[in-house]
């Protein structure tokens, strides 16, 4: 009889947990998830259907159980785009905010291909040639002993942070690097590193060189820029801009028709 009691206990609990769980489940199911993208390319814009399209494969599942990293794992097949935000709502919804990366920088490659790279040194993809996928050209890095590496892949190598904070400070005044630069120019000095720069080619004709980049390179590229800005229509087709650190370490600009580096 004891045992009997025991038994019926049992069930009865293992019943109740039952009804518990699909109580549960059926609160805590994902009807619907909500995916805010910010595309620049047409490519971009046929990802982010396809993208969402799968991710809507996650509607049905509870959301109590649903592990975020799944998630992850299907956005990371698309390298163009990188995750701003992911939060399951309850009870019912999953948001996430994914943009695309800016196609902004190419390095050619030895078989004659194209290592193409997003602005944050993100690689992206290879390439036949240097052409963005939104249209126009990437902007070259030439002379730099550059690659690939961890996960995501980033571009890594001597003056790698220095050309990246370069290319970040110039982004931030010209909004759309590829409209005034043409390419990043690594001019290396046998005597010292010290005197070794990076050479900017603008659009328009004027040239930017960073002297000892491995020395406040983005706050040198941003004093390039404020010279530049200040220079008139005629002046920003011929001459050199030259950022170099001053003797007691701060940062002098000057503009002129002829080279100071070389």
């Amino acid at each position: 009889m004891k045992k009997r009691v025991i038994f019926t206990t049992v069930v009865a609990f293992v019943l109740l947990g039952a009804v518990i769980a699909a109580g549960l489940n059926a609160i805590f199911t994902v009807t619907h998830v909500r995916t805010d993208f910010t595309t620049y390319s047409e490519e971009g814009r046929a990802e982010a259907i396809e993208l969402r399209e799968r991710l809507d494969g996650f509607v049905g599942k509870s959301s109590t159980f649903l592990h975020l990293e799944e998630i992850e794992k299907i956005v990371e097949e698309y390298p163009f785009f990188r995750i701003e935000a992911l939060e399951k709502r309850y009870p019912t919804t999953v948001y996430l905010r994914v943009s695309e990366r800016r196609e902004t920088l190419a390095i050619l490659r030895e078989d004659g291909k194209y290592d193409l790279y997003a602005d944050s040194g993100t690689f992206l993809r290879t390439a036949d040639d240097a052409e963005n996928r939104a249209g126009g050209s990437n902007v070259l890095l030439e002379g730099f002993s550059l690659r690939a590496e961890g996960e995501p892949q980033t571009l890594t190598g001597e003056y790698a942070e220095a050309v990246l904070a370069a290319v970040r400070a110039m982004e931030e005044k010209l909004v759309e690097l590829r409209a005034n630069v043409l390419a990043f120019t690594l001019v290396k000095n046998t005597s010292s590193a010290r005197n070794d720069y990076i050479r900017v080619t603008m659009r328009e004709g004027v040239v930017v060189d960073l002297a000892n980049p491995a020395v406040l390179a983005g706050e040198k590229a941003a004093l390039a820029l404020q010279c530049y800005e200040g220079l008139s229509d005629e002046d920003r087709c011929f001459g050199y801009i030259t950022v170099v650190d001053g003797e007691n370490g701060e940062l002098i600009f000057d503009y002129s028709r002829n080279s100071l580096l070389g």
